[in-house]
């Protein structure tokens, strides 16, 4: 009976072995298989990184194209006599939403630009809703303008329609949507 027991117990542990090895080996495949996964996102990574710095390199050119623009505007100015300004039209800016408005209310209230991330927190919303929003506004003809400090975008109002915002209401915001 002795030999019985210590025959189950060798084959008990002879295929606890077996067990062990295979279970080894499964983890293993699977560690390889998450260093893969790993590699493939870090490769993605670097490319929406690589994405993102070439496109602020093209802001920045644009801003400099803008600058240059304004410093042409000038010079045929000085030419002429005449004073041309290249002044945009905010006759076409199609009605907002309810939301749109709240979104461009809070936008116009901040003294400086404001990132995406911080303007979701003030008004409560998820950044993604805040992006879509904001999206939005421009494709109605409302004069947001971006920049980047340390990489991260930074958005205002065009100062010159926040300032006739102020004097004519384009946008004929009511007073109740403030309140």
């Amino acid at each position: 009976m002795t030999n019985l027991v210590l025959d189950n117990r060798d084959s008990a542990l002879a295929e606890l072995k077996k067990l062990t090895k295979n279970v080894k080996i499964a983890f293993s495949e699977v560690h390889n298989e998450f260093e893969d996964h790993l590699e493939g996102i870090n490769e993605n990574t670097n490319e929406i990184q690589s994405n993102y710095e070439y496109i602020c390199e093209v802001d920045n050119k644009i801003s400099k194209l803008n600058e240059r623009i304004d410093d042409i505007y000038n010079v045929l100015s000085n030419i002429t006599g005449k004073k041309l300004k290249k002044m945009p039209s905010y006759e076409d800016i199609d009605p907002l939403t309810t939301e749109e408005k709240n979104v461009f209310l809070n936008l116009y209230t901040e003294p400086e630009s404001i990132s995406y991330v911080e303007l979701a927190k003030k008004m409560n919303m998820p950044i993604s809703l805040t992006r879509q929003y904001i999206t939005n506004l421009l494709e109605k003809g409302i004069p947001i303008q971006k920049e980047y400090k340390k990489t991260r975008p930074f958005i205002y109002l065009d100062k010159k329609f926040k300032n006739l915002q102020a004097k004519k209401n384009v946008l004929k915001i009511e007073q109740k949507i403030l309140t």
